[in-house]
């Protein structure tokens, strides 16, 4: 009886365990074992909770379908546009040179370009003999002569520029004079009466050295009318002479008859004998 009971149990609990399995088990695929479905639906569980695997065996089971959303990509070229800077033309010197209120050595001097600096270029003359630049070593504008100089830049916009008045010359050297000559070693000194000439740049004079005799001057006179320089002829000989400008009145300067040099200068309104008289 006993046994029987217990097998009436072991029937009824395999037929329940049946019942429910089967209430789970895929009726389109009855050759499915119990443990194959379980791995089957455990993988499928998987893939839906990572959001996206696709599914198994065509998506007969349930899971989560994942959008995937492409961004577009924008690419951003950018265009440089370079305009080129305007540049002043500039100016440099291969000699120290002097730059002044006008084009020559008569105009005063304000500055100098020195070799190794730059000068901007403001304007030019005509000719384009001399360059007005910014001052190097001031405020202000100056004239510089090219002949020196080196320039950089394109100068064809510039100003053309009128020199300025000339200056009135510190010396007149027209007139009448008293010349003295003398020796280096003081081994001798004279004196004649002077006369002096002018044309232009061009001075001629007369020496009065007694008994109708004389000695011709023929000399050109600097741009800043403070030298004059030229050659002289007299009775006996004949040489060069420079003379210096010490003011209105007086000069010194040195002659030389291509034996000896000797101090030459003079005077005149009572301004007395310059001292020394020879200067080279």
């Amino acid at each position: 009886m006993k046994n029987l009971k217990s097998k009436v149990i072991g029937i009824s609990f395999l037929i329940l365990v049946l019942l429910i399995s089967g209430c789970n088990l895929p009726s389109s695929n009855p050759d499915i074992s119990v443990e194959d479905w379980v791995a089957t639906y455990q993988q499928q569980t998987a893939d839906a909770m990572d959001g996206g695997a696709a599914p198994v065996d065509g998506g007969n089971v349930g899971a989560a379908t994942a959008t995937q959303t492409i961004e577009p990509t924008v690419t951003l070229t950018q265009t440089m546009t370079l305009t080129p800077t305007d540049t002043n033309p500039m100016i440099s010197v291969s000699v120290d040179t002097n730059c002044r209120t006008g084009p020559g050595k008569i105009y005063d001097w304000l500055g100098a370009l020195l070799v190794g600096e730059e000068a901007e270029i403001v304007g030019r003359t005509t000719d384009s003999q001399y360059w007005v630049v910014k001052n190097p070593d001031k405020a202000g504008e100056c004239w510089l002569w090219s002949k020196y100089a080196t320039v950089t830049g394109s100068t064809s916009a510039l100003p053309l520029y009128t020199p300025p008045p000339t200056p009135t010359p510190m010396i007149d050297w027209a007139g009448s004079w008293t010349t003295y000559t003398v020796a280096l070693d003081d081994s001798w000194h004279f004196s004649y009466p002077l006369t002096l000439y002018v044309s232009g740049s061009t001075l001629t004079g007369v020496v009065d050295i007694g008994g109708g005799q004389t000695v011709d001057l023929t000399g050109t006179i600097s741009e800043d009318f403070l030298t004059v320089s030229g050659t002289w002829v007299g009775p006996a000989s004949n040489g060069t002479f420079e003379f210096f400008a010490l003011g209105p009145n007086q000069f010194q300067g040195n002659g030389n008859d291509g034996v000896e040099t000797m101090g030459w200068c003079g005077s005149r309104s009572g301004a007395g004998e310059p001292s020394p008289c020879y200067t080279p």
